[in-house]
């Protein structure tokens, strides 16, 4: 929908109320959105589709519908606000609709855990804008809440995390279906653009961080959301006790960051030191992070070595007990891991003769965490941790 479709779309919802033809709840959330801010209330309070418990610090939506823009939330960059430690709990279904520069759907000074057994849609229409907004502290979506959103900007955003565990956590089977707003492919856009997580020293990031996993569905155009599949591991067999042997100490895997812009000619490692490329990094049309496979091996673990077939394009990698057969022709996601085949995200492509592959990819196919990759889309850098 481009903007002259909304405002024609916003000009037919005026004059439906004015008309009587909006429901009076509807009509309601609209003149109550200004009582929207529960971090100055403390005491109970109650509106149409909504009720706040301001001891246990819950808000109850149930047939709640909110449309906010920058002319009805007076300055505020949020059309729910909520203190810390704050459940906002789903009791019947609810809509969100957010029209403004940098106005968040929903933010908390805390932790924020979302419960209950039914389902909110949320809809932003800015980039800078986010459905859920938490300021140092985690976000948790349990029982069976479901979120169906369409972003313009990030899904889940929480600034300054501080803890090393759980950051995102969806538990139970809460889930978020996320839609392409606009038809354009958005279904395919890296993980780390909806959901993000910014950090200050001595916050450092963790694989656990993200505790959540996640599905594509090219057919509806959709990427959902889901609690974390543990794969079982089978039971080690009891060993038999015997004499202790002097084993030489383990030397601790060294952690590096690497920084890679897109556009520029070379990667920062560790802050200090540049790595030239042998071609710039660059984005995919479906939003990926794309680097030739030689530069690659430089935010790689050790061990990982790349034969490449120039005649029949076809790159294989190897490592511990691993081999991966990556085709680099036309749009094919296919490859192989030890004779499996595995879909990749985007196809890897080439570019004056060089063959890339999306670090996203890179980190499927070498067996690294994907949590390791942080996105900052104002600087459009890619900022990598590994430990060789």
């Amino acid at each position: 929908m481009n903007m002259k479709q909304k405002k024609v779309l916003c000009a037919g919802l005026v004059a439906a109320m004015l008309m009587g033809l909006v429901p009076q709840t509807a009509l309601a959330a609209e003149n109550d959105i200004l009582k929207y801010d529960f971090r100055t209330y403390d005491t109970d309070v109650s509106g149409d589709g909504w009720d706040w418990d301001a001891s246990g610090r819950i808000l109850t939506i149930d047939g709640l519908y909110v449309n906010a823009d920058e002319s009805n939330t007076n300055g505020r960059e949020c059309a729910i606000c909520l203190p810390e430690d704050s459940i906002l709990y789903l009791d019947g279904d609810s809509e969100i609709n957010v029209d403004g520069y940098g106005l968040h759907a929903i933010y908390a000074e805390g932790d924020l855990t979302v419960r209950g057994n039914d389902d909110l849609v949320v809809r932003t229409t800015s980039a800078s804008s986010s459905v859920i907004y938490v300021y140092r502290g985690d976000i948790n979506l349990e029982d069976n809440v479901f979120l169906e959103v369409y972003p313009e900007g990030h899904v889940l955003y929480v600034d300054e995390a501080r803890g090393s565990d759980g950051v995102v956590n969806i538990y139970d089977k809460a889930k978020v279906e996320v839609h392409d707003p606009y038809d354009d492919n958005f279904y395919m856009m890296d993980t780390d653009e909806l959901v993000k997580v910014t950090y200050r020293s001595p916050a450092k990031p963790t694989d656990e961080w993200l505790n959540f996993s996640e599905k594509y569905d090219k057919d509806y155009e959709t990427i959902t959301f889901y609690r974390k599949t543990v794969v079982d591991q089978p039971e080690e067999p009891e060993e038999t006790p015997e004499e202790p042997e002097d084993k030489p100490e383990e030397t601790p895997a060294e952690t590096h960051v690497f920084q890679i812009k897109i556009g520029e000619t070379y990667l920062v490692k560790d802050d200090e030191e540049r790595i030239a490329l042998d071609a710039p990094a660059y984005l995919s049309e479906d939003g990926y992070t794309m680097l030739p496979l030689r530069a690659l091996l430089n935010v790689s673990k050790d061990g990982v070595q790349i034969d490449w077939n120039q005649k029949d394009k076809i790159a294989t990698i190897t490592y511990d007990d691993t081999t991966v057969v990556i085709p680099v022709e036309g749009t094919d996601k296919t490859v192989t891991i030890n004779g499996e085949e595995t879909i990749l995200v985007t196809a890897p492509q080439t570019v004056n003769d060089r063959a890339f592959l999306s670090l996203r990819d890179w980190c499927t196919v070498t067996g690294m965490s994907t949590d390791a990759l942080q996105w900052d889309s104002a600087t459009k850098t890619v900022t990598m941790t590994v430990e060789k």
